[in-house]
């Protein structure tokens, strides 16, 4: 597997890493890889533009799978492919 898209610079914010309780490189291999999670058809219609115009791609998965209660954490590459966000929606 290989990433269509360059992730930059990663930034995981407090409140996510407090919700996670770890470091979440599990989650940002499976958005370089394109399992983008719980996206909406128009959200994934979006990535998939972006991935051949250079834009934002995001990704949506629990914090905790185990517990459909949990937040969602949100990974977004930003549009110019410099810097990847990790935070909570």
């Amino acid at each position: 597997m290989q990433s269509n898209f360059l992730l930059g610079a990663l930034r995981l914010t407090e409140p996510a890493r407090m919700a996670l309780k770890r470091q979440p490189y599990d989650l940002v291999c499976r958005h370089a890889i394109n399992d983008h999670g719980n996206i909406t058809k128009r959200e994934q219609d979006m990535n998939d533009a972006s991935m051949k115009t250079l834009g934002p791609i995001m990704s949506r998965y629990k914090s905790d799978p185990t517990d459909p209660r949990s937040p969602n954490v949100l990974i977004i590459t930003k549009d110019t492919w410099s810097e990847t966000l990790i935070t909570l929606e």
